[in-house]
């Protein structure tokens, strides 16, 4: 063989040699690893896999193991799982899948190993319904089916007749209680410490509000407050199960008088009381709903480092509301003022029954395209709502100073069932590494903040 010759053989053998490790992951085996699926050993699951600081699971045994239908189609290596209520699409190599809530940007890209296809863990839980737990002390992870029924509310079924409840948010001083249908509240006031008390009869949690876990009677959901010189922290749990009830409790740093009123489904427990308290809305306010998109299990888009879009878009909703507190003209209704989850569908309901003026649903981007960049804002309605979203692109690019992908139109749930001038924010692609660097910078989240309420006041015409 000459030289010329061999010098080829080895480019050859060098770039092919380079293409297959260019296709795998950086994939280690975590020695000793479980997986658990309600206590009980997977049998035949491998070896979890550590990919790139994310850990991987066997999707298709997992789901066998839970009697999904799971199909294969080769010339597409592309998965499809799903159940009554769900279906997933999982192409190997492809950092996006497909599933019932529409598009989702994975931490790490499916691979195969074995002829075992390999997802993410955080996929399978949010996706897969099931709750997952990783023990570093024994290497295990444990998936948990969520099922409804008996083993809720200690062994009782709630009343499938009763009304649920779909949100709780805390802003402006005042609580929002959001349910399925008009409840009657009964609230008292009780000391050492000061509470307020509001309990809500024959009232159970709604399914999407809970996001596939469960609160049996006697255990507390929590949603934090900060800033308030009244509230330490909003409270709230099953009372009872026969028949099923809800108790929300507000706890006090001091004694505080307040109003509870209600307007079509939506419930206020106001503490901003004076001799001239009004319902939101009264007095020529505009009604105002801030929506920070995702929440709880449902972390939205994820960065490039691994930040979570419903964190970073919580921060800028919070940063939004206090703004507007201090604009007297408007009445604020935050969808989410803490890590929960509230469906889309009842973000909907909150603003059509607070009867409200505006609509602003928060969001950060992902895409596969590590490069794609920018800001942009989506109106469905051309006629109703182009105007609000031409306006809020126009002051949020300029305070972030982005690349302008514009204001334009889509079809997102939010906007498009909502009947009041309504728009999605977009504020930068997280999965671009140099606009998550700067989307998690407070300074940055008060400016875009600033930029949103110049943009309502604008709107609204309120100087």
């Amino acid at each position: 063989m000459n030289r010329n010759t061999r010098n080829l053989w080895l480019t050859i053998t060098f770039a092919f040699l380079m293409s297959f490790f260019i296709l795998l992951p950086q994939t280690t085996t975590a020695a000793s690893t479980q997986i658990m699926l309600d206590n009980q050993p997977i049998e035949g699951a491998g070896d979890v896999m550590i990919t790139n600081q994310t850990t991987m699971v066997p999707i298709r045994v997992i789901s066998e193991k839970l009697g999904y239908n799971v199909k294969w189609k080769k010339s597409d290596q592309q998965v499809t799982i799903s159940n009554p209520s769900a279906t997933i699409k999982l192409t190997v190599g492809q950092s996006n899948a497909d599933s019932t809530r529409g598009n989702v940007v994975l931490e790490q890209s499916p691979f195969m190993k074995s002829n075992t296809t390999y997802v993410p863990l955080r996929f399978v839980g949010t996706e897969m319904g099931l709750k997952v737990k990783w023990d570093n002390t024994s290497k295990t992870v444990h998936l948990e089916k969520v099922t409804a029924g008996p083993d809720t509310n200690n062994g009782v079924t709630p009343d499938p007749n009763s009304t649920t409840i779909e949100g709780i948010s805390y802003s402006d001083n005042r609580l929002m209680i959001s349910s399925s249908d008009k409840v009657n509240p009964v609230d008292s006031v009780l000391t050492n410490p000061n509470r307020i008390v509001i309990d809500l009869p024959k009232t159970s949690f709604g399914a999407g509000f809970l996001q596939g876990t469960e609160l049996k009677q006697g255990e507390v959901g929590t949603i934090p407050v900060t800033g308030s010189a009244d509230v330490k922290q909003i409270r709230y749990s099953i009372f009872s199960s026969q028949p099923s009830q809800v108790r929300i409790v507000i706890d006090l740093n001091q004694s505080k008088s307040y109003k509870l009123y209600q307007q079509n489904d939506l419930t206020f427990v106001d503490l901003n009381t004076t001799a001239t308290t009004k319902p939101v809305g009264s007095g020529g306010k505009k009604v105002v709903i801030i929506d920070p998109g995702h929440g709880d299990t449902d972390s939205g888009g994820i960065g490039a480092t691994g930040v979570l879009e419903k964190n970073v878009v919580l921060n800028v909703g919070n940063k939004v509301a206090a703004l507007l507190k201090k604009e007297s003209q408007i009445d604020l209704i935050m969808t989410r003022t803490d890590d929960t989850f509230i469906p889309l569908d009842s973000r909907v309901k909150i603003a059509e029954d607070a009867n409200a003026d505006v609509f602003l649903s928060i969001h950060g981007n992902a895409a596969p395209n590590k490069d794609a960049s920018g800001t942009e804002t989506f109106y469905a309605d051309t006629k109703r709502s182009k105007l609000l979203s031409d306006i809020i692109q126009k002051h949020v690019l300029a305070a972030t100073g982005f690349k302008d992908r514009n204001s334009k139109q889509a079809n997102y749930l939010v906007i498009r069932k909502t009947t009041m001038p309504a728009a999605l924010l977009e504020i930068g692609f997280l999965t671009n590494k140099t606009e998550e660097s700067i989307m998690v910078q407070d300074d940055f989240q008060n400016k875009v903040a600033q930029a949103i309420v110049a943009g309502l006041k604008e709107y609204l015409n309120i100087k």
